[in-house]
């Protein structure tokens, strides 16, 4: 199922639930309709024409005294029709109202709106969405009301910029045609060494568990995975026993994830030095038993196995799009299944406080929801889902309970996956920051010390700054000393939550990024602040502000995390600090121009995750399908593009450009910073991004992972490929050997794996080509149908199925993948 129609689907249940939400919703509804189509896109530079179609669906002629509100990714705004206008109320939510020109609409009467905005709509999941409605009494805003809007298809999607060519994925699937066949050890990720045995073994309905006392929790774990998912009752006796012990020689350990497994003799051992390393044997057991039917053949091997990078994580954003504890457990059990290790938590953004912290309720009480508000004094505005009520179960309201986070830690430290809370810091803070205004609003008459007591903004403060978001309002007054006592309070109660938890915290990640040009150059704490440290830049505060959350992290017993601005551009002095201060900088911006940047920094001596934009970010769209979700900004990002990533040679990372033409990898590094023993030394782990302002429901969540996250999986246990060290036709040969065995292992063993238990996945759209009159196709996915038709109509499961190649006389061909019962979006080809 593709994304839009997730986003389809969530929009529809968003909407249900609101107008059941309360009785007077049943009875009312909107007077209007919209109707929303993208217009020419050459009218003025950077501009392009949207129109709403406002019918009015009442009774009663349709006054001026109301407003609409939506939700949509940031733009600018020109005015265009005089009668209503339309404006940024923040960030990404808009307004919709009428002016002094506007004319009473008549009942059954439609009006156009015609406006200018930035940025194109190329994709059905960035069109206007969460339309409501209210009325105005004496310039005072009524109880909103859901307006259903339809947006008209995007015209000729097949010449959108990026819509995937056909011909080119059919030429890109040739390089798989020789897929070898799979051995009983390969799985994701792959195995450092397996040396094949004499025999099998075979394990049918019973097999017996014995374990050493400190490995019982991942015995536990073993036999509920073994039972529930495959079947098998774990028993005292059986024909096939599994043995979980300690590691005979610990010296052969090459790390703590180090295990051993010996399938042979009617037995499986596994051995390991620490129960994260028998963690990882037994994960690599359940994935030999992927793509088997009962009763289970298992050739005898001897395996010794271990993680290339000590920190293999997938940050989720749930400020955006929340997502409840229940589906983040089935997402860490996930990510645990393919030995990934660390789950960056990131609860707090400009749109979304999701983590409730004792003693300052409004970050919760406030900043958890997103509703209609005319103040945000108890709640945010709406923004992306759009949804108006802010106590409806929707994408835009949520947080984890003390109770539930401690839970979430619980569960995820048994399957080994440290969590890593990000606290937004100083910029992407407006959620944080309208919840302090809101606690400063309540206590300032009763108790102004309280009050003032954890305020992030100086209402002196006249700066004029926007983000990158389009919010300006964002970013913590670095001056105040309110702020380091929030920030000291948040800290010292989420190392409570995880001591209560028995889980290991050693850093927070304090983000640190996207400060904007502009910020604190108008308040007088600021400028203050500057002139007693001799500060002369903007950058100065920001340096100012990151090393004191590092001295305050320090004394915590903490050291400190944050993306690359954290240890950009500082004095020498500040350096010193921040190296023995900080356990990772996540680098991200690895595109042209900016590459090197990465290597400059662990060459500086920071410990550095790589999280290439371009590799990485699990939010960037697979292709430019209008029907695929997702941003574009760093390109696309596919599951071949996340297992061609190099850790040690980032240069040849992507094999194309942005416009699919492929990149000289020989060339790539010519003039840049190299990476020395000492930076080599400093690259501790990757990491998925999985920002979340197009997505709407956890089915997305897992459709932009799937099948993405196996290339990251990979290449943090595998960092050093073969093919990664060779050149020219060498290079490319081992490399297509390599991807022909990684979708081989996607193909037979994790997509059904993922059918089986209920993991949403994509399937890549099928090549196509026709050549003198005969229709070739192909799809990456062995095992996969092909259903294509000639008349321009969608495929469906009942579309004519390609076999081989076809006589085909026809001037546009469409076709689908079908597979263990999902599809792929459709793939269109016109005939010179």
């Amino acid at each position: 199922m593709s994304f839009m129609r997730f986003f389809l689907v969530g929009w529809s249940l968003f909407a249900l639930m609101s107008i059941v939400g309360c009785k007077a919703d049943k009875e009312q509804k909107a007077p209007v309709a919209l109707t929303w189509e993208m217009g020419a896109t050459n009218v003025e530079p950077g501009y392009y024409e949207n129109t709403f179609v406002l019918k009015n669906i009442s009774d009663e002629p349709l006054s001026k005294e109301w407003a609409i509100y939506y939700s949509q990714l940031p733009r600018k705004v020109k005015q265009g029709t005089p009668a209503v206008r339309v404006e940024v109320v923040n960030g990404n939510f808009f307004k919709i109202s009428p002016t002094e020109q506007f004319v009473p609409l008549a009942p059954g009467d439609s009006m156009r709106i015609t406006f200018r905005c930035t940025y194109k709509v190329d994709r059905n999941s960035q069109v206007p969405e969460g339309t409501y409605w209210v009325e105005t009494v004496d310039g005072k805003e009524g109880k909103p009301l859901p307006v259903m809007m339809n947006a008209r298809p995007l015209p000729s999607p097949e010449s959108l910029k990026g819509y995937p060519d056909a011909s080119r994925i059919y030429e890109s699937n040739l390089r798989l045609a020789d897929a070898p066949a799979l051995k009983g050890s390969d799985i994701l990720p792959s195995v450092k060494k397996a040396v094949p045995m004499e025999g099998s073994l075979t394990l049918e309905g019973k097999v017996a568990l014995t374990f050493s006392d400190e490995f019982s929790v991942e015995a536990g774990l073993l036999k509920d995975k073994l039972t529930g998912v495959y079947g098998l009752e774990v028993t005292e006796t059986a024909p096939v026993s599994i043995v979980l012990e300690p590691l005979a020689d610990k010296e052969e350990a090459v790390n703590d994830e180090y295990y051993a497994l010996c399938v042979g003799n009617g037995q499986i051992k596994i051995s390991a030095a620490t129960s994260h390393g028998i963690f990882n044997g037994t994960q690599t057991l359940l994935a030999m038993l992927k793509g088997k039917q009962r009763p289970y053949q298992l050739k005898a091997v001897s395996i010794q196995d271990y993680p290339d990078l000590a920190y293999r994580g997938q940050m989720i954003d749930i400020a955006r799009d929340y997502t409840t504890p229940e589906n983040m457990k089935t997402l860490i059990d996930v990510l645990a299944s393919y030995k990934m290790n660390v789950l960056h938590f990131h609860f707090s953004d400009d749109e979304g406080w999701r983590l409730e912290i004792p003693g300052l309720e409004e970050l919760t009480a406030v900043g958890s929801r997103r509703g209609h508000t005319t103040d945000e004094s108890s709640c945010l505005y709406p923004c992306y889902d759009g949804g108006y009520d802010p106590d409806a179960a929707t994408p835009g309201n949520g947080y984890y309970t003390r109770e539930a986070f401690i839970d979430l830690l619980k569960y995820a430290n048994d399957r080994h996956v440290r969590v890593i809370p990000e606290i937004e810091s100083p910029g992407h803070a407006r959620a944080a920051i309208v919840s302090m205004k809101a606690r400063y609003n309540k206590y300032i008459e009763t108790d102004p010390e309280k009050a003032t007591e954890y305020m992030l903004s100086e209402p002196e403060d006249t700066s004029r700054y926007m983000s990158v978001q389009y919010y300006t309002d964002n970013v913590m007054n670095v001056a105040l000393p309110s702020t380091y006592r929030f920030m000291e309070k948040v800290i010292r109660e989420i190392d409570a939550m995880y001591k209560e938890a028995g889980a290991p915290l050693a850093t927070i990640h304090l983000g640190g990024d996207e400060v904007p040009h502009g910020v604190w150059m108008g308040s007088p704490k600021c400028q203050a602040l500057m002139k007693e440290k001799g500060m002369v830049q903007t950058h100065d505060l920001s340096e100012y502000f990151i090393t004191q959350l590092a001295d305050i992290m320090y004394r915590n017993g903490l050291k400190v995390s944050g993306w690359q601005e954290v240890a950009l551009g500082h004095t020498e002095e500040a350096h010193r600090q921040l190296r023995s201060q900080t356990a990772g900088v996540y680098c991200w911006s690895t595109g042209p121009g900016s590459d090197e940047v990465v290597y400059q920094t662990a060459n500086n001596g920071y410990p550095v995750i790589l999280c290439n934009v371009g590799n990485f970010y699990m939010d960037m769209s697979y292709n430019g399908h209008p029907d695929e979700g997702g941003l574009d900004w760093g390109g696309y990002v596919d599951e071949s593009i996340s297992f061609s990533m190099l850790p040690y040679s980032i240069y040849r990372s992507l094999r194309a450009d942005r416009k699919g033409n492929p990149i000289d990898l020989d060339k790539a590094a010519k003039g840049k910073v190299a990476l020395t023993e000492v930076g080599k030394h400093n690259i501790i782990g990757v990491q998925g991004q999985l920002f979340s302002e197009t997505i709407r429901n956890f089915e997305s969540v897992e459709y932009m992972l799937f099948p993405k996250l196996m290339g990251l999986a990979e290449r943090g246990w595998e960092a050093r490929p073969a093919w990664g060290v060779l050149s020219g036709v060498q290079e490319e040969q081992a490399f297509n050997r390599a991807l022909a065995l990684y979708y081989e292992k996607i193909s037979k063993d994790e997509m059904p794996h993922w059918a089986k238990i209920g993991v949403n996945f994509r399937l890549p759209q099928p090549g196509l080509r026709v050549k003198e009159g005969t229709l070739y196709a192909n799809v990456a996915i062995n095992g996969a149908e092909i259903r294509y038709t000639t008349d321009g109509s969608e495929p469906t499961a009942q579309s004519m199925l390609w076999k081989e190649p076809v006589k085909c006389d026809a001037s546009v061909v469409k076709a689908k993948a079908f597979y263990q019962g999902k599809e792929s979006l459709s793939i269109l080809l016109k005939v010179e």
